[in-house]
């Protein structure tokens, strides 16, 4: 029995156990994700080998095919974190027990910061020309614009978040951590105008009437952006203007008028 788990390859494992489990616990689009890298760039490489066979050797080799094919820095992290999950995943249902040889490789550095933030007459411009197509998604950027939260936080906001008294949001399970953020004027405005629902219902929920929370930005955000031509000629992924750009403005004009940066 022993001799037989040793024998699994790294293919049969992520099509008969990983993504099949991904699939059942995982959200659509990650799964989609994590398949598509596999079979991308790991089924011909090290699908294969059994699991004490893959070296780090193997996966510098697919570090630089990729990086040789002009795929991202994070691409290339993506495809290690599947790698390393899928060995973690192995020893935890008792098919290989060694280290993942993720460990012994070294990651590609990211530098994701964004530069770009809106000056406040591009702010009011870009809300005002939202709000003519969507209310909706206007009081969504308002919301980031003016507390600095990032989309997925809006998306799982409920009204049992939200403190009147103290004019604050619970920002619960984020990506750090849960927090608070603090309610301006304009946001609070704007939340009262909005239909109050149950506690545990969505203040933005998705508009189908489908159950759980959005998972991405309407493309009317994109589109709007490129009628204002605010990336016309930008190149730089850094300096395109993107939904998190609003968080990136908060805490930009938060720090340009004097704000602690620890604080910010």
């Amino acid at each position: 029995e022993r001799a037989e788990k040793e024998n699994v390859t790294f293919g049969d494992f992520m099509t008969k156990t990983y993504l099949p489990q991904c699939k059942l616990d995982k959200k659509a689009k990650t799964y989609t994700i994590e398949e598509m890298l596999y079979r991308l760039h790991l089924a011909d490489t090290i699908g294969a080998l059994p699991f004490g066979k893959i070296a780090p050797f193997h996966l510098e080799r697919i570090k630089k095919d990729m990086a040789d094919g002009k795929k991202s820095d994070r691409t290339i992290q993506y495809v290690l974190q599947l790698t390393r999950q899928a060995f973690n995943t192995a020893r935890k249902l008792g098919i290989y027990a060694g280290e993942s040889p993720t460990n012994a490789v070294k990651w590609p550095k990211l530098d994701n910061m964004k530069l770009r933030y809106l000056s406040i007459t591009e702010a009011e411009t870009l809300l005002a020309a939202l709000a003519a197509k969507s209310q909706n998604l206007h009081d969504l950027s308002l919301l980031s614009l003016h507390c600095g939260l990032r989309f997925g936080e809006i998306a799982k906001l409920t009204w049992s978040c939200v403190n009147w008294d103290a004019g604050s949001l619970a920002i619960l399970d984020a990506k750090t951590g849960s927090r608070t953020a603090y309610l301006t004027a304009p946001a609070r405005a704007m939340l009262k105008s909005r239909k109050e629902g149950k506690p545990n219902d969505f203040i933005f929920p998705k508009r189908s009437g489908k159950k759980g929370a959005m998972d991405q930005a309407s493309k009317v955000f994109t589109d709007t952006v490129k009628e204002l031509k605010f990336n016309l000629g930008v190149t730089d992924r850094k300096q395109k203007v993107t939904f998190h750009t609003l968080r990136h403005t908060f805490a930009t004009h938060l720090t340009n008028n004097g704000a602690d940066l620890n604080a910010v």
